[in-house]
């Protein structure tokens, strides 16, 4: 019944949405820069034919986008919500932050119809932040995204109230699309600029990190299956980077590509001794970990 439900609500209209031209430019820009780069070419090409094929009004239900940065997430919905809002850091302010907005239209979450399933886990990562340190998301002076999906998580400290500066560490196909999604979501000004506090970087990633981390305390680093997902090369190029920040947020899974990456997240700690950590598996979604540092 709950599936039905969200199959009724989640078929609405879409507005309209602008720049989709500029979009299509993009992916192909990002398509040359990752030519050769395997799994990255082929996903900005999915991306760019399944636009080309069916708009961009609706891109959050295209097949290369949902499968990746707009999933369902089922199975561990009714967990989410239940936790988000038992939670003594929840707030009136967060639940209005919850509140969906139609652009790219998003799934509704069957189990809490004014957001989508995306935005509610944003939501619990969000929560287990500040219940195990003392943050305050008012006060950051900056937050780095590694893997920034198509910007939720962006949006949801935005809606409650968060302009300071915001690094985006993103491939150029995600970081088009993110660009797009914000465009539409938060125009600035009457050209349809994202928000001024936002800034994507895509090349030399670990020295932004560093040199940024460091100069806006207090900083925060948020990787959600994201460092999980890369390779050797980059995790040992970004964990030193970690080191100049005041907050710490990684999610990932037991395991991904034949890494153990229970052993690396581990390591990863021992290896950052200025931080105080909390290391704990997901109550509600299993076999995945939460690694949240505070610097001391």
């Amino acid at each position: 019944m709950r599936r039905l439900a969200a199959s009724v609500l989640s078929d609405y209209a879409a507005p309209p949405l602008k720049h989709s031209e500029e979009l299509l430019q993009s992916l192909d820009q990002a398509a040359a820069q990752t030519a050769g780069q395997g799994e990255w070419t082929h996903l900005s090409a999915e991306i760019a034919g399944a636009l080309r094929e069916h708009g961009a009004n609706e891109f959050l239900r295209l097949a290369p986008i949902a499968k990746t940065v707009h999933p369902r997430i089922r199975s561990a919905g009714p967990g989410y919500r239940d936790y988000v809002f038992r939670s003594a850091r929840f707030t009136p302010a967060l639940q209005q932050a919850l509140t969906e907005s139609p652009v790219g239209k998003p799934l509704l979450n069957p189990y809490y119809p004014l957001s989508s399933p995306l935005l509610m886990q944003h939501a619990y990562h969000l929560i287990r932040l500040l219940e195990a340190t003392d943050l305050e998301v008012s006060g950051l002076g900056l937050v780095a995204d590694f893997g920034g999906g198509y910007g939720s998580f962006f949006r949801l400290l935005r809606n409650l109230g968060y302009r300071g500066r915001y690094l985006i560490c993103d491939l150029p196909a995600m970081c088009a699309l993110q660009r797009f999604y914000l465009r539409n979501l938060f125009p600035s000004d009457p050209g349809g600029e994202p928000p001024a506090n936002l800034q994507w970087v895509t090349q030399d990633i670990p020295r932004h990190l560093g040199e940024q981390g460091a100069a806006h305390r207090p900083s925060l680093f948020v990787a959600t299956w994201s460092l999980s997902e890369t390779p050797p090369t980059v995790r040992e190029a970004i964990a030193p980077a970690l080191g100049g920040f005041t907050y710490v947020l990684c999610a990932y899974q037991r395991a991904f590509a034949g890494i153990d990456n229970a052993r690396y997240f581990q390591a990863l700690e021992r290896s950052l001794p200025q931080f105080t950590w909390r290391h704990a598996e997901c109550e509600v979604y299993r076999n995945n970990f939460y690694l949240i540092g505070r610097r001391r």
